[in-house]
């Protein structure tokens, strides 16, 4: 036999080290520190008790579990602020806000809760384990959470039921008069394309956050606009400056896991890895679950929240249908009690203006320029009008009105046990110099700043 002379043999790969991989591009949680990992905790324990009991909340029929869950804390707070904080809560809150010492309570609650919990937590693991899925699980409630709420705000925006135009009462208010909320709103509310471009962005990081491709851009888009609006609320203060926070910090916690990308790209002209996504799940019939879950959700908000802005552009909007009696009125005479009222500057009684607003709703003004607002019952029918005052304490006005000719309107009836006639003179809301410079001009020869 002839000897044969061994061939070396082809290299031989190593064996792929087996590690466990983040799901859906989500980087690992392995590397977190002691402090990271506690962080993460506490703000899933806080952020999840906050934005409870969405998504169910956006659900018919789960009305109940959010009256409930309102019921609950109507009975807890009040108890905690007396026995705990010595604080008088008295009043709940009755929406538009979210910086009531109710509010604030509330926060406090959720933050020590948070506490307690994240101690025992990590305590009964001793900081070693691995919340990848928790975590990229959490971001995935985080973003549906703030992409419906960018959605619900910003459709409110682009079809102007957030913002609108202001009121004929707030166009013959003095500036001076105004609150800085009220002067935040009737500045947003003047320009539709303001307002709709503003909305545009808040739908536009809302989209943009339902993919998981486009979430840290979502998210970016999301920080800038709500950075925008957090802004404006604490400036302007508008009582919203917890709610909107709370946004924007969901926004910054979307890209904090994709910070040192951002700037090794943007900041240090470093090259970056792309994140590896993957499907969450591995069997076919539950991608294409979850996909089928995730277009009805989302077609859902879509068309419930665009059909409820839509009501309420009819409703109130710029599509309210006008009374029959709109507009702004000087008082030409005021009679009461048979006798012809001059009018004085410091008569607190007699009527300077009436307005009529779109709608149901009207105000009053004295003659020392204090305004009463009022609910506003037209019965054309009967030629008759009930003033309910919005302020509690006040008895509803029942007066009768006629019209002698178009800029002409005459209430009858009682004022307190006494006869009263007022003369109306309608003046032109067109002729005021916010509704009359309304508009866009390429050519302006000097500047209208007035």
């Amino acid at each position: 036999m002839h000897a044969t002379e061994a061939q070396p043999s082809p290299p031989v790969p190593p064996a792929p080290e087996l590690r466990a991989e983040a799901p859906a591009g989500a980087p690992s949680t392995r590397g977190w520190g002691v402090g990271q990992r506690i962080a993460f905790r506490w703000a899933f324990i806080y952020l999840t008790l906050y934005g409870f009991p969405f998504p169910l909340d956006l659900i018919p029929g789960f009305d109940w579990l959010h009256d409930r869950l309102q019921a609950f804390w109507e009975s807890v707070i009040p108890w905690v602020g007396a026995r705990v904080l010595g604080l008088d809560i008295v009043d709940f809150p009755f929406g538009g806000t979210s910086d009531t010492t109710f509010d604030y309570v509330k926060l406090l609650l959720f933050a020590v809760t948070a506490v307690v919990v994240t101690l025992v937590w990590s305590v009964s693991d001793r900081c070693r384990g691995d919340d990848s899925r928790l975590h990229e699980g959490f971001r995935v409630y985080l973003r549906y959470m703030v992409a419906t709420a960018m959605l619900s705000y910003g459709l409110a925006k682009v079809f102007a039921t957030q913002f609108r135009f202001p009121e004929l009462r707030e166009l013959l208010r003095p500036m001076g008069d105004a609150s800085p909320m009220g002067l935040m709103w009737d500045f947003m509310g003047y320009s539709t394309g303001y307002s709709a471009f503003t909305g545009g962005a808040e739908v536009l990081g809302g989209v943009l956050l339902c993919f998981r491709r486009t979430t840290t851009l979502g998210a970016l888009v999301v920080v800038g606009v709500m950075s925008n609006v957090v802004m404006l609320n604490f400036a302007f203060d508008v009582s919203v400056k917890m709610g909107s926070s709370h946004l924007l910090l969901m926004a910054v916690f979307l890209v904090v896991p994709d910070v040192r990308r951002l700037v090794d790209f943007l900041v240090l002209n470093r090259p970056t890895e792309p994140v590896t996504l993957r499907t969450p799940f591995a069997a076919p019939w539950m991608e294409w679950g979850r996909r089928t879950v995730k277009c009805l959700f989302l077609g859902w908000c879509a068309v419930s929240m665009t059909a409820e802005k839509l009501e309420h552009r009819r409703l109130w909007g710029e599509d309210a249908p006008r009374s029959e009696l709109y507009g702004i009125y000087t008082v030409e005479s005021f009679e009461w009690g048979g006798q012809e009222v001059p009018p004085m500057a410091t008569d607190a009684t007699r009527w300077k203006r009436v307005v009529f607003e779109a709608s149901n709703n009207g105000a009053i003004q004295r003659m020392n320029d204090a305004w009463m607002r009022y609910r506003v019952n037209l019965r054309p029918a009967e030629q008759g009008l009930t003033l309910s005052a919005m302020e509690n304490g006040h008895v509803p006005m029942i007066l009768n009105y006629s019209r002698p000719d178009a800029e002409s309107l005459v209430l009858e009836g009682f004022l307190g046990d006494r006869s009263l006639r007022v003369l109306l003179v309608r003046r032109d809301a067109s002729e005021l110099e916010l509704v009359k410079s309304r508009g866009f001009r390429w050519i302006s020869e000097t500047p209208r700043n007035k």
